[in-house]
This record gives C-alpha cells, sequence and structure tokens, in this order.
C-alpha cells in the first residue's frame, strides 16, 4: 500500500514513519514537489504518486503568530486539505486529516465529542475548523475521508511543550505555568497508531467513524504537566535539581490569542472502533522521557 504522507518533518509525521507497518511504502515529497499553496502542485502530487491514502499531518500550528498571520494559516490549515480532498474526489484514494481540539471554544464543561458543533475563538482553531468543513463538504459521502483530531502534542522530536518546559527545568530554578486551561496531552505515538490502525481496519471494509478522537486519557492542566516533566525528570535524571513551578492564570500571562479552558476531547468510542487501549497521559510522558534518557545515554 502506497501512503503520501505530509508534514513528514514534523513530530507527528516523523513517529508515524517510525510506526509505519512492513507491507506500507512511505512518501515523503519534498516543498517543490509538493507545493501545499499550489492547488495545481496537490493535484500533480496525486496524479504522480497514486497514493491509495494520504495522511495530512501538515499544518500551521503557531496559534498566537496565526492571529497576525491569518492568510497563511488559512492557506495550509483550510485550503491545502480543500485541494487533496478535491484531488482525491475527482481521481482516487482515501484521506486521513489530523485536527484539534481548538475547533472547540471551551465552553461546554464537559468532554467533546466527534459530532459536537465547531465553536473557535481563535484563527488558528478557525483554520483547522474550515479545513474539517472543506473536506467533509467534497468528500463526506463517498466514504473516503477520516479526521483525527487531538490536543495538546508532544514528543521527543521538534519543538512542544514537553521539550520546551525540561529545557527551561534545567535553566531556571522557578517556572510560572498556567493552570487554569484543563485538556487532554498526548504523545505522538499513540495518535500515529491512531493513524495506522484507521487505515488498516478500513482496509479490511471495516467501517470506522469519519470523525474521531484521540488523546492520551486523563484530563490535566499545563501546570499539571509541568509539574510531571519535573518530578520524572528528576527521577530519570534529565532534571539536576529541583524546580519551584507556581501555578498561575490565564489572565497572568497574556497572548494574542485566547484558548479554550476547558478542551477534553471524549475518545472513548474512537478507541474502542479502532480497537486501541487508552494510556493515561502521565504514563505516556514518562515514556516519552525514558526515550529521552535512552538518546542521551547513546
Amino acid at each position: 500500500m502506497r501512503v503520501l504522507l505530509t508534514g513528514g518533518s514534523g513530530q507527528l509525521g516523523k513517529t508515524i514513519f517510525d510506526l509505519k507497518p512492513k507491507e506500507i511504502e512511505i512518501l515523503k515529497p519534498n516543498k517543490i514537489d509538493l507545493n501545499l499553496f499550489s492547488k495545481d502542485s496537490c493535484f500533480k502530487a496525486i496524479l504522480k504518486y497514486k497514493p491509495e491514502w494520504i495522511i495530512n499531518c501538515a499544518a500551521y500550528t503557531n496559534v498566537d503568530k496565526a492571529e497576525h498571520e491569518k492568510e497563511l494559516a488559512f492557506k495550509i490549515n483550510s485550503l491545502a486539505p480543500k485541494y487533496f480532498a478535491s484531488a482525491i474526489k475527482e481521481y482516487s484514494g482515501n484521506f486521513l486529516h489530523i485536527s484539534t481540539d481548538y475547533i472547540f471554544d471551551g465552553l461546554k464543561g464537559s468532554p467533546y465529542n466527534p459530532n459536537d458543533p465547531k465553536s473557535p475563538i481563535n484563527v488558528y482553531g478557525y483554520s483547522k475548523a474550515k479545513g474539517e468543513d472543506f473536506i467533509t463538504e467534497l468528500l463526506s459521502d463517498s466514504n473516503k475521508v477520516n479526521i483525527i483530531r487531538t490536543s495538546w502534542l508532544m514528543s521527543p522530536y521538534g519543538k512542544n511543550f514537553a521539550l520546551t518546559i525540561i529545557k527551561k527545568l534545567n535553566e531556571y530554578k522557578e517556572l510560572k505555568i498556567i493552570s487554569d486551561q484543563v485538556g487532554s496531552p498526548t504523545t505522538t505515538y499513540i495518535l500515529a497508531k491512531a493513524c495506522w490502525q484507521t487505515i488498516i481496519l478500513k482496509s479490511q471494509g471495516i467501517d470506522i467513524p469519519q470523525i474521531m478522537h484521540c488523546t492520551n486519557s486523563g484530563v490535566a492542566s499545563w501546570y499539571d504537566i509541568a509539574s510531571s516533566l519535573e518530578e520524572i525528570g528528576r527521577e530519570l535524571n534529565l532534571i539536576k535539581r529541583k524546580v519551584n513551578i507556581l501555578p498561575i492564570k490565564s489572565e497572568e500571562y497574556p497572548t494574542l490569542a485566547k484558548r479554550p479552558y476547558y478542551s477534553v476531547l471524549d475518545c472513548s468510542d474512537s478507541f474502542k472502533r479502532l480497537s486501541i487501549k487508552p494510556i493515561n497521559w502521565r504514563s505516556a510522558i514518562f515514556k516519552l522521557m525514558k526515550q529521552l534518557q535512552n538518546e542521551r545515554l547513546t
């Protein structure tokens, strides 16, 4: 099976590649062969590679910068998925698209289900929501599209909250971390696994929901995650000393973009349909940090 992977150099793309089944051929075109800003380039890539699946990990993810770079965020998060969906509709293949908890406003007060209405409160969330809309409008009747929403993604690769905090924990004696934004941390391992399960099961003719949620289990604030990173980091000798971590409110750390205060995703049905066992976020972060420890030892 041939899979075209966009965003292959990002943290999720790298993990998807690491976990790929043996029978899968992954194509990772460079920016010359695939220009996400060009509808013509996206169509030509489908014609050239003839993939049975596209996994779209490419995204504009800088939530604050998106407030000033609206056009760029819209091109990558909304129009590029639309181009791919249009190409698949005209030619062939299946589309697996990665989306986000930030399509919700955080006011529900309980975990969001896949069929809950979208209500983004920042440009990034709006651009991802529109991407979903374009895809489903084009492909929802064809059974060729699956969307997996995730949240608070972390890995040993690239730039993410976990790696940023670990670095700061080794530089400062005290950190102030927001405690009133609540969600579900997710390591790329479980999300990549959900991607491959979607493709494998659907290729076997098993009915898979069009929209699914995938995060690690449990609920945490950014403060909770930072505290766990500090504790586990000292246990694994990744952090040399105890660091004082202070909880603060969102208004004490103003940002350009509003964030939802509660963006927990309900993954129960999605995991059941994908035959995936939930992994608690703290256990997942421990595994992530063990990987970092092993890399430092080698």
